[in-house]
C-alpha cells in the first residue's frame, strides 16, 4: 500500500474543460486572436499556461502573461465554478482517506483557485497539502511532486502521483516515483497502448492505491 497519493487537478479530480474552454477564448478576444478551436482548446488541458500561450499559440513571452491574466480574470469569476467532479472521486478520496493514506495535490492550476474549487465540492478536508501554480507561472510538475512529498515527510517509494496527461507521468519519473494513469480525462485515451498502468474509473483507483502487494 502507499503512504502519499497525490493527485492531478484537472481531469483526475474534476472536469474543468468547460471553464478551461471559456478561459482560453476570453483571452483570445481579449488579445485581438482568432479563438483556437475546441479541438485545439482541449488539447491543452492540464499543461502550463504560460508555456501553452507560447508554444501551442505562438505568443510572445510579454503577449504570454497578458494572455494568462485575461484568461485567469475569467477563471476566477466564472471558470471555478464551470466543473464537477468525476462519478465515483469523492468516494474514492474518504476511501483512500480512512485507509490512512495521506492525500496531496500537484496542480499546475494555480494554488487559489484548486483551493476554492475543492471547497466548493466539499473534498478539499481529504487533502494534507495543496500545491499549484505560483503567482510567477514557474512551478513544474516534478517541483509540486517533489514539495507534496517534502511536507508529508513521505519518500518516493511510497508515493504513487495520479493523472491524466504526459505533464503528470514525466513529473512522477523526474521524481522517481509510481505513476497511475487514468483514461477518464484528457490526456490518455482508452484502448491506446501507453506501457503504464491505467485505470478507466475513479473507483479503481482505490484498489491500486491501497494493494497489499506494494
Amino acid at each position: 500500500m502507499y503512504d502519499l497519493a497525490i493527485f492531478d487537478m484537472d481531469g483526475t479530480i474534476a472536469d474543468t474543460s468547460l471553464g478551461i474552454i471559456n478561459s482560453h477564448r476570453y483571452a483570445h478576444k481579449i488579445m485581438g486572436r482568432p479563438v483556437p478551436s475546441e479541438e485545439i482548446l482541449y488539447s491543452v488541458i492540464g499543461g502550463p499556461l504560460l508555456q501553452t500561450y507560447t508554444s501551442r499559440f505562438g505568443f510572445s513571452e510579454p503577449e504570454a502573461r497578458s494572455a494568462v491574466a485575461a484568461y485567469r480574470d475569467y477563471y476566477s469569476n466564472y471558470g471555478i465554478h464551470e466543473a464537477s467532479l468525476y462519478p465515483g472521486i469523492e468516494q474514492t478520496l474518504k476511501e483512500l482517506f480512512c485507509n490512512g493514506v495521506k492525500l496531496a495535490m500537484a496542480t499546475l492550476k494555480k494554488e487559489e483557485f484548486s483551493k476554492i474549487m475543492l471547497k466548493k465540492m466539499g473534498i478539499l478536508n481529504f487533502f494534507t497539502v495543496i500545491y499549484g501554480m505560483d503567482k510567477y507561472d514557474t512551478r513544474t510538475k516534478s517541483q509540486l511532486i517533489e514539495m507534496c512529498m517534502n511536507t508529508t515527510g513521505i519518500p518516493k517509494d511510497n508515493s504513487i502521483m495520479i493523472g491524466d496527461s504526459i505533464h503528470d507521468l514525466n513529473g512522477a519519473k523526474t521524481c522517481g516515483i509510481s505513476f497511475l494513469g487514468v483514461t477518464y480525462g484528457f490526456g490518455f485515451l482508452p484502448n491506446q497502448e501507453y506501457n503504464i498502468q491505467l485505470v478507466s474509473s475513479a473507483k479503481e483507483i482505490t484498489r491500486v492505491v491501497t494493494d497489499s502487494n506494494i
